[in-house]
């Protein structure tokens, strides 16, 4: 048994007991500004851009148009009938395009009337004898110069329009067939974007479940460095106390060693002191009667022996076999130090020997859960029905892809050559004016010219104009109306129809889109662990409840345009339970239990075994303190010999060399070298009393304070002990606080990203609204709106070429020259050309027209002329 502890040991181990909260190890919190976890990569999106700019009014204008033609909702009735039966209801289809029916008929009456009115025209115009000329009054030729007048600003303008039409026309087409394979590129890429980032949303699932690997190895290396941390805690918190206790103990072995070596030494310098003073004694004994038997000579001169006794009994120095004895060997007191060293540094491994069961434990949990959330979001809402009607669409626009560029080729050549033909009479009205529209106002700015030619010139032009007008005014019309009907419908049926919504709503009606949304969890049930039972069964909750998910496709696209998930436009909610799926309780209850069950047991610790403490309790028992040292001190002070035996020698030597003393000469001398031997031996004593002086001084210190020491070292050992069972419990359990603690931040703050994951990495569609829009944007703003614009501008001409038409026949009869009579009485040579000039100038300023008689003659006139210059 141990020495009892004081009133004062108890109150130290009650104190380190109240301060075991400052020795325990400190948790530091594990959380970090940076993201752990991995970057998911989300889907790249850029926005086709709209070619309109300045045309944007003529697309307006165009739809405009096409609202007062088809101004009918979107035909849902139609095309779901279409769609299932694959027939078409043709009375519902008739009344759907009255519009586009009515611009047929328009189109086959302008079909009619341009060739039958140009016909009529041409029959007149060839058969016609004569018009009646009006030259009566001069009033008459003022109001025909202004009629004239605006008949020629009309066809300027109509030409002006038609030329403006034209070059639209062109433009607007060039801009359909630039934008027709980028259109279809990028409705495909669209498609192919939607169907690759939908069926991404799985597999960025999986990843983000992965991720539990992340939190899972933080808390694995706070589980597994728990026996290192609480072994660091108790070799940190102790190593101070354990330092002054191994101080102490080695402070009691110095003394137990030195007190054992010390003894050994008394006992050995004191059988030294003992036999060599025997033989002192008897050697100066033996000098002393041998000098006086010299002296007894009358003659001679001795010195006086009276002196030659010992002074020191060293036969009093007392035997410490005793003690000696009750000595604890040195070989059991030497190791304890190292002993002790090695037991407190092996802690951390009987830490980790009793820890690691518990962590065990720990990791099988963590592995519970990982496969927990596993099984859980594998009950994920499914969009494969909605990646398969995307996957659809674009097996359809690839199909279809090549084919509609082929007649978009077709389309554009056509309607280049019939522009190429508009421009063409629409150059010949230009030049046929620019040639014509002078006459009006200056009559005789051709008149140097012979026969009229430039006006003939405009006229032909003006004829040339009219005829292509009716010859290829049916193409013209036939072409407006194929590209109205397919354009319109075009418009109406899918651009009109989503920017107005219409769209939509037939898409909400397509049960299959969001067919897989209500068929979850029934493929998963059979492969969930038994592991997790305790999770709540998401399916069958949902499987229960009869209400079906029908997300609204208006509601997906505005919602993933303003930035929401598809979680919450879709209404996934209904049947997966996010919340309760990243709740954090049903994860964390178990393994804090587990973590609290975590415990180390150090009860057969012992920094100082059982022979070590026995050793310095049979130390403080040996009697050291028993001696003394005073009595032995002052015996060792004394001299060992009265006289100096030295100096005895010497006047020995002194004396053998007085005459008187020549008979006892050698015997002096014999007996000076005794004494001096006999002086080398009380050196010796002299030697040995010091060292026994020196032992006896340290026998003398180490028992004074041995006692004390080693009951200082037995207090230290047993408070150390006692405090560090008492901590330890303290310890272990700070730790196992901590591991909870880090193990709640690395989950909460795995939850809380798989949370923002989900919502706004996973499914976030700000792609899908931005697809959507470049869908319109490529179809219907870069192709449909210039196609629309392409059958107005031509549209346009058709319209305007009937004014046109009509201004050139009237500017053309107009500018047709009026010959000059000439009489051949009356014909003078000098003469003529003044009344050729005056004819002309008549004939310019009436400018009306002549019967083909008038024309007759007047060639007759030319031949006599001819005739009279060949006779002179």
């Amino acid at each position: 048994m141990g020495p009892r502890l004081s009133h004062g040991s108890w109150l130290w181990v009650f104190m380190s007991l109240l301060g075991a909260a400052d020795c325990t190890y400190h948790c530091l919190s594990s959380s970090s500004d940076t993201q752990p976890f991995l970057s998911l990569t989300q889907t790249q999106t850029w926005r086709v851009e709209s070619d309109g700019g300045c045309l944007k009014p003529l697309y307006n204008f165009a739809k405009l148009f096409l609202d007062s033609v088809q101004p009918n909702p979107f035909p849902e009735d139609i095309i779901s009938t279409a769609l299932k039966t694959e027939q078409l209801d043709i009375p519902q289809l008739v009344r759907y395009e009255a519009g586009y029916i009515v611009c047929l008929l328009l189109a086959v009456l302008y079909l009619l009337v341009m060739p039958v009115a140009g016909g009529v025209l041409a029959w007149r115009s060839f058969h016609s004898r004569k018009v009646e000329v009006n030259n009566t009054q001069s009033s008459s030729l003022a109001s025909l110069y202004h009629q004239d007048i605006g008949v020629a600003a009309c066809l300027v303008l109509v030409t002006i329009l038609l030329l403006t039409g034209v070059i639209l026309a062109f433009t607007v087409n060039s801009r359909v067939s630039e934008n027709m394979h980028p259109g279809l590129y990028h409705v495909e890429t669209s498609a192919r974007i939607i169907e690759d980032s939908l069926t991404s949303i799985t597999q960025k699932i999986k990843v983000v479940m992965e991720q539990y690997s992340i939190p899972k190895a933080e808390i694995s290396k706070e589980m597994n460095d728990a026996d290192d941390i609480i072994g660091a805690t108790i070799i940190s918190s102790f190593n101070t106390d354990v330092d002054e206790y191994l101080i102490d103990l080695s402070v009691s072995i110095e003394d137990a060693i030195g007190t054992f070596e010390n003894l050994q030494l008394y006992q050995t310098t004191r059988t030294d002191l003992q036999a060599n003073h025997t033989t002192l004694q008897n050697g100066i004994q033996g000098l002393q009667s041998r000098v006086e038997s010299l002296g007894k000579c009358p003659t001679c001169d001795v010195p006086n022996p009276s002196n030659l006794t010992t002074v020191a009994n060293y036969y009093l120095i007392p035997s410490v076999d005793d003690k000696l004895n009750d000595m604890p060997p040195a070989s059991s007191l030497a190791g304890l130090i190292e002993q002790g060293n090695l037991t407190f540094h092996a802690i951390p491994q009987k830490c980790s020997e009793q820890v690691a069961p518990t962590i065990a434990a720990l990791m099988s949990v963590l592995n519970e859960s990982q496969e927990e959330l596993l099984n859980t979001s594998h009950r994920f809402p499914s969009l494969e029905s909605l990646i398969e009607a995307v996957s659809d669409c674009k097996t359809t626009v690839r199909r279809f892809a090549d084919p509609v560029d082929y007649y978009d080729f077709v389309r554009w050549t056509v309607s280049l050559t019939l522009c190429m033909v508009m421009l063409v009479i629409v150059v010949l009205m230009v030049v046929a004016l620019s040639l014509g529209l002078p006459v009006f106002f200056y009559p005789t700015i051709y008149s140097t010219y012979q026969d009229a030619r430039l006006e003939h010139t405009a006229i032909g032009l003006y004829r040339a104009a009219v005829v292509a007008s009716f010859v290829f005014s049916w193409l013209f019309i036939l072409l407006v109306f194929i590209v109205l009907f397919f354009g319109g419908n075009a418009h109406t049926l899918g651009c009109r129809s989503w920017t107005h919504g219409q769209l939509f709503g037939f898409l909400d009606q397509q049960k299959n889109i969001f067919s897989s949304l209500n068929n979850i969890g029934q493929s998963f049930n059979t492969s969930q662990s038994p592991n997790t039972s305790q999770s709540p069964n998401i399916s069958q909750e949902t499987n229960s409840e009869t209400q079906q998910i029908q997300p609204s496709t208006s509601a997906i696209y505005h919602g993933c345009k303003s930035g929401q998930s598809l979680f919450h436009s879709m209404h996934m909610e209904q049947h997966f339970d996010l919340e309760d799926f990243l709740n954090a309780s049903k994860y964390l209850d178990g393994f804090n239990e587990t973590a609290q069950n975590m415990s180390v047991n150090l009860d057969g610790l012992k920094l100082l075994p059982d022979n070590g403490r026995q050793g310095l309790l049979s130390f403080k028992q040996c009697g050291i303190d028993s001696i003394n040292y005073h009595e032995q001190l002052l015996l060792l002070s004394t001299p060992v010999v009265k006289t100096d035996l030295g100096v005895f020698a010497n006047e020995l030597d002194k004396k053998a060399e007085v005459p008187a003393n020549g008979e006892i000469k050698e015997e002096l001398k014999k007996e000076a070298e005794t004494t001096r031997y006999l002086n080398t031996i009380v050196k010796l004593q002299q030697t040995n009393a010091a060292k026994m002086s020196q032992i006896v001084s340290a026998l003398k210190t180490i028992s004074t304070v041995y006692k004390a020491n080693v009951d200082k070292t037995l207090e230290s050992l047993t408070q150390t002990e006692v405090a560090l069972h008492n901590q330890l419990p303290y310890i272990v359990g700070n730790v196992s606080q901590c591991i909870m603690e880090k193990g709640e931040q690395s989950l909460l703050r795995y939850l809380d990203w798989v949370r923002h994951a989900i919502l706004y990495k996973v499914l976030d569609c700000h792609w899908l609204a931005v697809s959507l829009d470049n869908v319109y944007t490529a179809v219907c703003l870069n192709v449909v709106d210039p196609l629309n614009a392409f059958w107005l501008c031509l549209g346009w001409c058709c319209a305007f070429l009937v004014p046109g038409v009509i201004f050139s026949i009237y500017t053309a009869r107009r500018l047709k020259p009026e010959p000059t009579f000439i009489s051949k009485d009356t014909f003078i040579l000098p003469e003529k050309k003044t009344e050729n000039m005056k004819c002309h100038t008549s004939k310019a300023a009436s400018n009306n027209y002549m019967s083909l008689e008038e024309v007759h003659e007047m060639s007759m006139v030319s031949e006599y002329i001819k005739s009279k210059k060949c006779e002179d």
